[in-house]
């Protein structure tokens, strides 16, 4: 059942919807400016830094678990979100967990090949790793279609024999630009934040440029066959709850070790409002994965 701050934030979102007025630019620039005056958590600092030609933000809390980083893709379909919508919520994952979250200010869509943000999120990767991070000591996450980010460079590496991360975590994974999951049509009157019609008129970044069904950009597509642990949570009422149930069986009939985590009643990356006690409750599980899963290595 959910907690009744969560019932009080629910009243208040605004669902979104189609705004034909609205340039691409202008959306970015509505979002970037919404947060511009928002502050990182209490103890936690930040470093930009260029990285592979990639901006780069550090987000360091106060003693933090040494030698673990958290490569940080973040949300935003792919052509919206950056790193100035996400450092807040990447500052307080920072701090639930106690770990360095570096995030990958990737380039977007569509004035960018498809591939850019895989691209430059494996670039930085790389980059860690060739200055001697171990890569037993770095593991993947990322929000919405920045989880489309982080499976798709999965599905890279292993595609050239590159040493893998130790875990990924998806927050309401987005793998399906298609939008065929079942969800689409079970949950449109119960997610309070996105609507069919939204997502069916952002498929228009896409249409004529690659198939939807494209691993680039639907990874649940992908033939994987090697991964590291993959933790996926998702809402029970959003719509991209079946991209994470699908995914998560497909992994788990290669034989890979996924564990998938429905929150009753939660919508689309509710992790990103720190006042629920289900965001406490998913930092909580996501400590205990990523803990559990470096002793294994």
């Amino acid at each position: 059942m959910a907690s009744s701050v969560s019932q009080k934030i629910r009243a208040r979102l605004i669902r979104s919807s189609v705004q034909p007025q609205l340039s691409l630019d202008e959306e970015r620039r509505q979002w970037e400016d919404a947060v511009c005056d928002d502050v990182i958590a209490e103890r936690c600092s930040e470093k930009p830094e260029m990285i592979a030609g990639t901006r780069c933000l550090w987000l360091m809390p106060d003693n933090p678990q040494p030698d673990d980083i958290l490569l940080y893709a973040h949300g935003g379909g792919l052509v919206t979100g950056a790193i100035e919508t996400h450092r807040v919520f990447c500052s307080q994952i920072a701090v639930a967990l106690n770990r360095t979250v570096l995030m990958v200010g990737y380039r977007r869509l569509p004035e960018h090949h498809t591939s850019a943000p895989r691209d430059d999120f494996l670039a930085v990767y790389s980059h860690l790793i060739a200055k001697d991070a171990k890569s037993d000591r770095i593991a993947f996450a990322g929000d919405s279609s920045g989880a489309t980010v982080i499976l798709s460079a999965l599905h890279r590496l292993h595609e050239t024999g590159t040493a893998l991360p130790y875990a990924a975590v998806s927050l309401s994974g987005a793998f399906d630009t298609s939008l065929s999951g079942e969800s689409f049509q079970s949950r449109a009157d119960v997610d309070p934040v996105l609507s069919p019609e939204s997502l069916i008129d952002w498929q228009k970044h896409f249409i004529g440029r690659i198939d939807l069904a494209d691993p680039v950009i639907s990874p649940l597509f992908a033939e994987f066959h090697c991964l590291p642990p993959v933790l996926l949570l998702a809402g029970d009422h959003e719509l991209w709850l079946s991209d994470s149930v699908r995914l998560a069986e497909r992994l788990k009939a290669k034989g890979i070790s996924a564990s998938l985590s429905v929150y009753p009643d939660m919508w689309h990356v509710w992790p990103m409002w720190p006042e629920l006690p289900e965001t406490v409750e998913a930092f909580l599980e996501i400590d205990r994965f990523l803990t559990r899963t470096r002793q294994l290595v």
